[in-house]
């Protein structure tokens, strides 16, 4: 599977793992200029995750539940 994350300023980062396989999400976006920036809790899961660009500081929150 491949995951692509690119921002309108042109910071891109394809992240690819192989089948039934774990990823670490967190050191890859940051190894490319990305990074995790925080979560939201409810219930003891997650519910929504922030990304942010580290070159152009835009960012997007993801919702998971």
């Amino acid at each position: 599977m491949t995951l692509t994350i690119e921002c309108e300023c042109g910071n891109k980062i394809t992240l690819s793992a192989p089948s039934m396989k774990y990823l670490q999400l967190r050191d890859n976006l940051e190894a490319k200029q990305f990074r995790w920036d925080g979560a939201e809790i409810k219930n003891g899961k997650i519910a929504e995750f922030r990304i942010c660009c580290d070159k152009c500081k835009n960012w997007i929150t993801l919702g998971v539940d």
